[in-house]
């Protein structure tokens, strides 16, 4: 059988009816809506609130879309959502996905759960040890299935003073947690030298600030002499995409370092974006980067870029896997962000869904339901402050009591150590906290030895 090929004027032709036919379905879409509005300023009973119908409206088109990342953020919600983008609010200290429950799957529970990305670090959900790839299903004992990614933000953030309990879900353990929301902030990035010098620097999230953050850090450990870096993009659930592709920019001295493809017929070309000349580092410098399963987005692209371009090994667990981008503007009184862009890593692979799997695989430990069960038990049970009020030093050995001292609880020792950790930690000056211990991280101590 053969095959007429289709010429290029038959192909504008028929994009040009697709289009027309696209534009009489909208405009006869807008003429019925015109016309029930009528209907109901007519003949309805009650008042009529246009700005409640408007924001309505809104939602349920974007809803419409069936994306989990595009969502309408009304005039009652854009403090909050301000204050979130600017890094620092009141909540429990989490990034979260959720999808549009209009498209649930009941045998996914990803479709009507919340995604806990990632904690902040030292907010109540990082101390009280809740992961990336976490889910929530209930709230305070409601169900979380028909709340939208707003919806959900919203619920999470609480109240001050007034707790909070959460029902997790990891793997086939299901356990509460009860949490207080407080005033929260989630930092740039933090440095500091390790033994071997080698420089290690913690990006927690790429904002407008974090890649001039990340320059100052570098140059502080060159001026001290490293031999090798450290970058650590665990529980990193992305943010800019200029700051990553700046950052990575600093260590390559040309190739591609990221690739976006835009919807066709958007007008919008595939933009590719190129190192430029020089780098901040020899290019023989040793890199290693950390990577987990909340390591996303622009902490993606930071790790594709580099190990891509053999500039960097990855040490961990597979990344979370997001590879689209999103545009947010001003709608009306409030926001509307929609996905736009779709990224590719510059040997053109897509991660979206799939994730980047490390060099050096790390996985983090595994707890049952039982584990989990005990440890829910454990922190509804105790008051920790009495622990750290009667042994007030962070060390090794009051570490070690902790754990020798609820030893018969039933929760697993690494689980009790990262607990009494994170709350010594938290109750520290920002500047005093230490900035990575090795001698409780498996995949910092592996990333060392690989680099020496």
């Amino acid at each position: 059988m053969e095959f007429t090929p289709v010429s290029l004027q038959a192909k504008q032709e028929l994009s040009a009816k697709s289009t027309i036919e696209r534009s009489v379905s909208i405009s006869s879409m807008l003429y019925s809506l015109g016309n029930l509005y009528s209907f109901l300023d007519t003949y309805f009973l009650g008042e009529i609130d246009n700005k409640a119908m408007e924001e309505e409206l809104v939602s349920a088109m974007i809803d419409s879309l069936g994306d989990e990342y595009s969502y309408y953020i009304p005039s009652s919600s854009t403090e909050e959502f301000e204050e979130f983008s600017e890094g620092s609010y009141i909540g429990l200290g989490l990034y979260l996905t959720k999808m549009n429950p209009s498209y649930i799957d009941m045998e996914d529970p990803r479709s009507y759960m919340i995604i806990i990305q990632s904690p902040f670090p030292g907010g109540p959900a990082d101390r009280a040890g809740l992961r990336p790839n976490d889910m929530i299903s209930h709230i305070n004992g409601e169900d979380v299935s028909q709340l939208n990614a707003v919806d959900a933000s919203k619920k999470l953030r609480g109240t001050p003073g007034e707790d909070i309990t959460i029902t997790v879900h990891r793997g086939d353990a299901v356990f509460d947690v009860t949490l207080r929301p407080e005033r929260v902030t989630n930092p740039s990035t933090s440095a500091t030298m390790l033994s071997g010098n080698i420089g290690y620097i913690r990006i927690y999230s790429f904002s407008q600030t974090t890649a001039d953050s990340f320059s100052q850090d570098l140059e502080g450990l060159i001026a001290d002499g490293i031999d090798s870096l450290i970058i650590d993009l665990r529980n990193n659930g992305g943010g800019i995409i200029d700051s990553a592709t700046r950052i990575a920019d600093l260590f390559l001295d040309d190739g591609v370092i990221l690739k976006i493809r835009f919807k066709e017929g958007s007008g919008r070309k595939e933009t590719i974006i190129n190192a430029t000349r020089g780098t901040a580092v020899p290019l023989d410098m040793p890199i290693a980067i950390l990577i987990n399963g909340g390591t996303a987005s622009s902490s993606e692209i930071l790790t594709g870029a580099l190990s891509d371009n053999d500039r960097a090994i990855t040490v961990g667990s597979k990344t979370f896997g997001k590879g689209i981008s999103q545009e947010v503007r001003p709608f009306s009184e409030g926001y509307v962000q929609i996905t736009t862009g779709h990224f590719y890593t510059p040997s053109d692979s897509d991660i979206h869904h799939i994730g980047i799997s490390p060099d050096i695989p790390v996985e983090e430990e595994e707890f049952n339901e039982d584990d989990m069960k005990a440890y829910s038990q454990f922190l509804n049970d105790n008051d920790i402050d009495d622990f750290i009020s009667a042994n007030p030093d962070y060390n090794y050995g009051n570490v070690e009591k902790f754990v020798d001292e609820n030893s018969e609880s039933g929760v697993p020792s690494s689980l009790l150590e990262l607990l009494i950790r994170n709350e010594y930690i938290y109750r520290m000056d920002w500047d005093d906290r230490p900035v990575a211990e090795p001698e409780y991280d498996e995949a910092l101590t592996k990333a060392m030895e690989a680099l020496n």
